[in-house]
């Protein structure tokens, strides 16, 4: 081989080896170009990671909340009492009921202070009630007829009587009725008195019940 042939093959071996490092460097160049790509990716989705996340909870708080409210309100109308029609002109919401030795006037009073807003007088005898009006001398509500008192700021109120005269009862009823707004039959008192006397509870029988129906209708 000449010195020429030499020079030719040597020229090519440095083309070749300058080929071969532009294509390495082009081959270099992608994948830094593709890692660079892949690095800038990952970076705006760790940016954009956080606000999705927020929004993601956010809405799932929202949902939460709204559920919770939900259930509120059903619990609530749940509890609360039904609506009924009101049979009365008056308020009756917070009821003191009829107690024997403790309803009087000034118990009535301090319920009344405390939001009681129907009170009921205490059991009183039909017949005693007429009894003891008829020789009354200072009224019906100044006479403490069957320790009956009352003044204006005692309203509204129930006067509560025991019965098993229609014609007591109508009488009593009478009697009260400018001092009252409503009159009320006992057919509830188990005691022995009213075993005894044949009244509360002890009307409640089969063959009492025309007995109770005359009553209503006379007062």
């Amino acid at each position: 081989m000449g010195a020429d042939d030499e020079l030719m093959e040597i020229a090519n071996n440095d083309d070749h080896t300058s080929s071969t490092k532009k294509s390495s460097n082009k081959s270099k160049k992608k994948k830094k170009d593709k890692s660079s790509k892949k690095k800038d990716k990952k970076r705006k989705h760790d940016e954009n990671s956080p606000k999705k996340s927020k929004k993601k909870k956010r809405k799932l708080l929202d949902q939460e909340q709204s559920q919770d409210v939900a259930a509120e309100d059903n619990q609530q109308q749940l509890l609360a009492p039904p609506k009924t029609k009101q049979h009365f002109p008056f308020e009756y919401q917070h009821i003191l009921a009829p107690m024997v030795g403790a309803s009087e006037l000034a118990f009535r009073l301090l319920c009344r202070k405390y939001g009681a807003t129907l009170s009921y007088t205490p059991m009183m005898s039909a017949s005693e009630f007429v009894q003891e009006a008829a020789t009354a001398k200072h009224g019906i509500t100044n006479s403490n007829i069957c320790e009956f008192q009352t003044i204006p700021q005692d309203r509204p109120l129930v006067c509560h009587f025991s019965a098993n005269e229609p014609q007591d009862f109508a009488r009593a009823a009478a009697l009260v009725e400018p001092y009252c707004d409503a009159i009320d039959l006992n057919l509830g008192c188990p005691q022995r008195t009213a075993y005894l006397g044949h009244f509360g509870s002890y009307l409640l029988g089969k063959e009492d019940r025309q007995l109770i129906v005359d009553i209503i209708r006379a007062g």
